[in-house]
């Protein structure tokens, strides 16, 4: 319920956002700090950022006018948990999966095993043995309706504009 109710519908704006920059052929993986207004200290968490090529490690200082999910979108990054995510994947690689899975049998299972192997040979382990199918689907699957949300904003839109004109 918090991926519908909060977390997705806070993001369609931020992920609009990074796909006008992608489309320019720019990203920001470093987005400038978002600056608290509510006065906290927040919770400094360490997220691990998965890339087609290789994992990082990155902190982010977490608090209610900064939640972990609209940061990680400003860095290229969708979370695996609305509110607390250990593990973030690529949006581009989140995109090449939602194409991929167009064209074949989604198989989030045979995904996830190959890109650990994959990262494992360039040195790069998970945790755990099952760590990153259970998220990564979770992440596919939550990314799937942003962009469906996103989309019919862009025709919505597109609609209102022809009525201006």
């Amino acid at each position: 319920r918090r991926w519908d109710r909060d977390v997705i519908p806070a993001l369609v704006r931020p992920y609009m956002a990074y796909i006008r920059l992608s489309q320019r052929g720019q990203s920001r993986t470093d987005p400038p700090p978002i600056k608290c207004s509510c006065n906290c200290r927040g919770v400094l968490k360490q997220v691990t950022a998965v890339y087609m090529d290789h994992l990082e490690y990155i902190k982010l200082q977490i608090c209610p006018c900064a939640p972990a999910p609209l940061q990680l979108v400003q860095r290229g990054l969708f979370p695996c948990s609305p509110v607390y995510p250990a593990l973030a994947v690529s949006l581009e690689m989140l995109e090449f999966v939602s194409t991929l899975f167009l064209h074949l049998a989604p198989n989030e299972t045979a995904w996830s095993d190959a890109l650990t192997t994959f990262l494992a040979r360039r040195g790069h382990v998970f945790e755990a043995q099952d760590s990153l199918r259970r998220r990564f689907a979770s992440a596919l699957g939550q990314f799937q309706i942003l962009v469906r949300i996103v989309n019919a904003e862009v025709d919505k839109q597109i609609v209102i504009a022809r009525r201006e004109i």
